[in-house]
Formats: structure tokens, sequence, C-alpha cells
């Protein structure tokens, strides 16, 4: 069977179409995302290994989270790690070396972490992505 496209047809898919126009999808996932690529564009250090570098002070990077209710996820060092390279990436850094993470008990929290750390920005060496020993920063 062979279908033709009448001007009547034409007429009717144009007209749905325009009316489609600037229809935006909204979606709680955005912020999520854009932050899991923040974080992956910031490499994790030791002081040692930032020392390698002629890296720039930034300043000092906080997170910290606490659980209230049962239902609700547990406190962990990799999620507070991953919310200092977003901070870390909003500073306009690329380099975070991790200070201190624990653990300690807060007023009306079951379960309380919290984690230090310094932004820097780490200018990149022609051929060299990483120093040898740089941390893993894979999630």
């Amino acid at each position: 069977m062979h279908h033709k496209l009448t001007p009547c047809t034409l007429a009717i898919t144009a007209l749905f179409l325009a009316g489609c126009n600037g229809i935006q999808f909204n979606t709680n996932a955005g912020p999520y995302v854009s932050d899991r690529l923040s974080s992956t564009l910031v490499r994790e250090y030791t002081i040692s290994e930032i020392s390698q570098y002629d890296a720039t002070t930034l300043g000092f990077v906080e997170a910290s989270y606490c659980q209230d209710k049962l239902n609700e996820r547990k406190a962990s060092k990799t999620t507070l790690v991953r919310d200092l390279k977003v901070r870390t990436q909003k500073m306009g850094g690329n380099g975070l070396v991790v200070e201190a993470c624990g653990t300690t008990e807060f007023s009306g929290c079951l379960s309380y972490m919290e984690c230090r750390g310094v932004a820097y920005a780490v200018p990149e060496r022609k051929g060299d992505d990483l120093p040898a020993n740089a941390a893993n920063t894979h999630l």
C-alpha cells in the first residue's frame, strides 16, 4: 500500500509540530547528573601528590550529612567526597586533597559524618594526565 502526503496531511503535521514548540521536560535528575559530571572533573590527590604540581590553593571545602530517619541512607565517605569535588569544581578547581572525614554524635541525627578538604587549581602537564601515583577518582 502506497501512502501519499496530501497538502492537508502536511498542514496538520506542521500545526502539530508548531504546537509542541517550546515544550520543556523538567526532571529532578538534572542536579544529580550535573553534580556527578562535576565531580568527575576533579581529581583527588594526597598532600605529597599535590606538591608535585604548581597548584594554586583555592580554599577549604566542607561537606556533611545527617541521617535523621531510619529509612534514609546512612552517611558515607564516598558521597561526601563527591560533594567536596562538586564544591571544588564550583570554585573553579580541578584538584582536591581530603584532609579528614569522620563520624560524630550530632543532635537529631541517627548518624552524622563530615569531611573537610582543600580545593586546588592544578595545571595540567603536557603528556601527563596524572602523576604516576595519583589517587583513583572513579566512583
